[in-house]
């Protein structure tokens, strides 16, 4: 897997690119965690912590994700591509 070192002009633009299901790093409060998006808005992503995916028996449409800022974004991973805020 690739890696590439971004400002946050790149990774915001990458994460505009992102469909369902794409992989990202959140930090809030100093702490991170990995989600999955369910959606990009204009305001805010919103996402399912991948935790919360493991622990799931449920269909796959019946999971309320949480609504993140952009600048929560540390990373995401675009088409085998992992994007990380330098």
């Amino acid at each position: 897997m690739t890696v590439k070192q971004v400002d946050e002009a790149e990774l915001l633009a990458q994460v505009g690119r992102c469909m369902f299901g794409e992989r990202v790093v959140i930090e809030r409060e100093g702490k991170r965690f990995s989600a999955r998006i369910q959606h990009v808005g204009a305001t805010g992503v919103k996402v399912v912590p991948e935790t919360t995916l493991m622990e799931h028996e449920g269909e796959p449409g019946d999971l309320n994700g949480v609504t993140v800022s952009y600048g929560d974004i540390c990373e995401v991973e675009v088409d085998g591509i992992t994007y990380r805020l330098a």
